[in-house]
């Protein structure tokens, strides 16, 4: 991987020249990488990877062991002070969140969307927890080359739908830098603060998992002395992890931890915007399994609600049949409304899109895509 290591080697050595100091590293990453020359094609990218991988002495201390971050993230260089990482983006979506570091990154392969938010804080409930206003993101559309500079914390507040699959960064960075906070936004304006969670947490939540099988009761007590010793913010990113499988934790202790996790903050505000997540969620377009950057990049636009004139602007010159002919590929997806619908449902929702002034029959009013969707022809 020679044009990596001469990448982190310019950059090791104007990061000297700079003192070191941090404010000078974003522009460093941002010159090294617009400079970055390697033309390997996605095959051959994938063959030097596996090659490199084969080589165990080659290997840096590995920043993201888990796919929690790209699919996988790969370390192709660590010197204690800043990473030079690789992402395979096999998913679509990252949240709006900002970073406990800073850097730069580049498009290797593949596309995305870029939104920068402007977070204006409206109330905050805890030092790791608050309400906010994301208002409408400036957007652009990154190919192949184009880099994008990472500043630290509040400095910059972004989400990447990746519009290909895959896609790949290339991705230069500070290893986190503790004395600033990370946070995940939501778009019904809750932001927390993005927590890493200690291996002693991690254990206990497991023994929590022994003792279900034991003695529920005494398991039930131990979690909720867990909890209790925990601050807002670690208690939701556990919440999240444990919701999304990562420590593959039984569906009983799961949901008694839900459960429990509901009675310590189910009265707050905060928790009540949190839970409501999940149906905004239920109304949105799940695009995961489309396989075109102008079907995702309409998904995506039709469940944030984009303007007309930033729609208009990053499709370019499509016509309005162009779109609705993109909008019809769209309900061909199976999943595309989460779950699964009769084919008479899926026709009759094509002819609802179709003509929008025809009412919505009762059973499908639940759907509030169809609203969405006809919204977004509508503007366009």
């Amino acid at each position: 991987m020679k044009p990596m290591e001469d990448l982190a080697r310019r950059v090791a050595l104007e990061w000297r020249r700079a003192d070191g100091t941090l404010a000078s590293f974003p522009g460093i990453a941002t010159r090294a990488l617009e400079a970055f020359n390697c033309e390997l094609t996605k095959p051959q990218l994938d063959e030097a990877l596996g090659r490199w991988l084969l080589k165990r002495s080659a290997h840096p201390d590995q920043v993201n062991l888990h796919n929690t971050f790209g699919q996988p993230p790969v370390t192709l260089f660590n010197n204690g002070r800043f990473v030079v990482d690789l992402y395979f983006w096999l998913t679509f979506d990252t949240s709006i969140h900002s970073h406990g570091f800073r850097g730069a990154f580049r498009v290797l392969h593949g596309s995305s969307l870029h939104e920068v938010f402007t977070v204006r804080r409206s109330r905050t409930i805890a030092p790791d927890v608050a309400l906010v206003h994301l208002g409408a993101p400036q957007a652009s559309l990154l190919k192949p080359g184009d880099v994008r500079p990472i500043e630290p914390g509040q400095e910059l507040t972004h989400r990447v739908i990746h519009l290909e699959n895959p896609t790949v960064t290339l991705c230069v960075k500070t290893i986190n830098e503790p004395r600033i906070a990370q946070w995940k936004y939501f778009p019904n304006g809750l932001a927390i603060q993005m927590r890493r969670l200690e291996p002693h947490l991690i254990k206990q939540v497991y023994y929590f998992q022994y003792l279900m099988g034991q003695d529920a009761k005494h398991a039930s007590s131990y979690l909720g002395q867990v909890l209790r010793t925990l601050d807002r913010s670690t208690c939701m990113n556990l919440y999240g992890a444990i919701a999304n499988g990562a420590y593959d934790l039984s569906e009983s202790a799961a949901l008694h931890f839900a459960a429990q996790l509901r009675r310590l903050h189910g009265t707050s505000e905060w928790f009540k915007r949190y839970e409501a997540i999940d149906q905004l969620q239920l109304e949105e377009l799940h695009f995961e399994a489309c396989e075109t950057p102008i079907g995702r990049l309409v998904a995506h636009f039709i469940n944030g609600g984009h303007d007309a004139r930033t729609v208009r602007r990053l499709l370019g010159r499509r016509s309005k049949r162009d779109l609705e002919s993109v909008v019809s590929a769209l309900m061909d997806i199976e999943t595309l409304f989460g779950h699964e619908l009769s084919m008479e449902d899926r026709a009759s929702i094509k002819e609802l899109v179709a003509k929008p002034d025809r009412k919505i029959p009762g059973h499908l009013r639940s759907l509030g895509q169809i609203r969405k969707i006809r919204e977004f022809l509508k503007r366009v």
